[in-house]
């Protein structure tokens, strides 16, 4: 489904991503984890079609989408779906307008239906009319969420997608989610949070400095298969963050 190879990025005379090389399967979560400015982002804006590499390359569903210096597909047509820390809502749509906005559905009843259907999985029912101004923090992230599932995409692509959340709409967001994603869409999540990945059951790409420092399962990780470093890192951030959600 997705082929990055040797990818790179540059901006002025830094590598923000460095050579970085991996596939996902159809249906595989993969959490994208690491310190702030380790190229989380930055590798997300390059799949997403946002940002074209200075080198290498990134393969969708078997073409070519990007290449050095070039974006061969606009983000429109990737098939993706996105969702951001920061909800990023219309303000000129309801709620259920926004979780209909990428349905391709030509019906309008049809692309309501699925909106809806998408916000009461995500927690959210009776949505219409209703203004998003109007929305919690965690309910405005809920809809982004809704409106990134309802997509008739192939691939998700989360950044930070609980990062502006507390503690019980996070854990009930992850629940939410992971029943979603057992119907085979994959998901591609950058996350601060190794608890995200192992309630997600993700495999897990920890990045340092643009690069990938490790490859694998969380358990892998943790039991120190890829390093000294990346084992540290996965166990201190999980003290952390359970003691953040405690």
């Amino acid at each position: 489904m997705l082929s990055v190879r040797s990818l790179s990025r540059l901006i002025g005379q830094r590598a923000v991503v460095s050579e970085v090389s991996f596939d996902m399967a159809p249906g595989e979560i993969v959490a994208v984890l690491g310190p702030s400015g380790s190229g989380k982002t930055s590798l997300l804006r390059m799949i997403a079609g946002f940002d074209a590499p200075t080198s290498g390359s990134v393969h969708l569903h078997g073409r070519e989408a990007s290449a050095a210096g070039r974006v061969l597909v606009a983000p429109e047509h990737r098939v993706l779906a996105l969702a951001f820390q920061d909800a990023t809502l219309f303000s000129h749509l309801d709620a259920v307008g926004n979780a209909a906005f990428a349905i391709r559905a030509t019906d309008k009843t049809s692309r309501l239906e699925k909106a809806r259907a998408a916000l009461r999985d995500m927690g959210l029912a009776g949505m219409d009319g209703r203004d998003v101004a109007t929305l919690s923090g965690g309910e405005a992230q809920r809809v982004s969420l809704a409106r990134a599932l309802a997509a008739d995409a192939k691939l998700l692509l989360l950044d930070e997608p609980f990062g502006n959340v507390d503690r019980l709409t996070r854990i009930d967001l992850v629940s939410r989610l992971k029943a979603r994603l057992a119907n085979g869409l994959g998901a591609m999540i950058i996350t601060h949070d190794p608890a995200d990945a192992i309630e997600l059951g993700a495999r897990v790409l920890l990045m340092r400095d643009g690069r990938v420092m490790a490859d694998g399962s969380h358990e892998t990780i943790t039991a120190g298969q890829r390093g000294d470093w990346a084992r540290s890192f996965l166990l201190a951030g999980h003290i952390a963050g359970t003691a953040q959600h405690s």
